[in-house]
């Protein structure tokens, strides 16, 4: 999907990506293997093991949704997530919030969005909390000793590292979204007080002191309407049709075993 831009002087925005490392690996480990494993009983075997190449198939192509394909991409004014089935929009002001405790959720309005592709590991969020804990302890304790951290360099001790760095893959990824919708949000606002003064001041009689506020012609900051659920799925037909092929190929093969 390429950015939403008119200007062809803008450079071309490259959103960030979010993969799981080890869906996408085992994924793509698991549908090969399984792929040409189908394909070499079907050369040896023709059809007479047709149902094993038919569940090595369909295990081929279950691992390539499930592993393979899922993607999230932070726009800076949208969130475009790639499940296995669904693809879905989101404009950075229709999320209210964004959570990870079993799975990574994107929640609207009226709505909440599974995003397949970032997952929620316990363990690794628990090496992070170690992590900030001992950073903390060893910060204390220089503290006692008067010592600063950062102008401390030797070898013992290093420089404290880059907190977000230190967070699990969904925890940075919801400080890292988190950080887009919030600057999308500011912009939207600065641009929308811009535009309300510049049609006042348009708009203002010519006998209007100089020194009249414009902010009085124009409606309350706390007038604000509430996020509007903006979200756009749409399904996406080629891994339905694809494993929907995988399934019929193992029904006939079973029957005609």
């Amino acid at each position: 999907m390429t950015p939403r831009t008119t200007d062809s002087s803008l450079p071309a925005e490259k959103p960030t990506a979010y993969r799981g490392a080890a869906a996408l690996i085992g994924g793509s480990l698991v549908a090969l293997f399984c792929g040409f494993g189908a394909i070499d009983l079907i050369a040896e075997s023709g059809t007479q093991d047709l149902v094993g190449a038919s569940i090595l198939l369909l295990v081929a192509v279950l691992a390539a949704l499930y592993g393979v394909y899922p993607a999230a991409f932070a726009w800076r004014d949208r969130l475009v997530v790639r499940n296995p089935f669904r693809t879905i929009v989101l404009p950075w002001e229709a999320v209210t919030d964004l959570s990870a405790r079993l799975s990574f959720i994107a929640h609207t309005e009226n709505r909440r969005f599974t995003i397949w592709a970032i997952p929620v590991s316990l363990r690794e969020r628990r090496r992070a909390e170690r992590h900030r804990l001992r950073d903390l302890s060893q910060a204390q304790r220089l503290a006692r000793r008067g010592v600063s951290a950062d102008l401390l360099q030797n070898d013992r001790i290093r420089r404290p590292a880059d907190p977000i760095g230190r967070l699990s893959f969904a925890d940075q990824a919801i400080d890292e979204m988190n950080a887009k919708r919030e600057a999308y949000v500011v912009q939207a606002r600065l641009a929308a007080k811009s535009a309300t003064a510049s049609g006042a001041t348009a708009a203002a009689p010519l006998d209007t002191p100089l020194d009249t506020p414009l902010e009085s012609a124009s409606e309350p900051e706390d007038a604000q309407a509430a996020p509007v659920d903006s979200a756009t799925v749409r399904i996406f037909w080629p891994s339905i049709i694809v494993l929907g092929a995988a399934i019929a190929l193992l029904i006939v093969a079973i029957s005609l075993r």
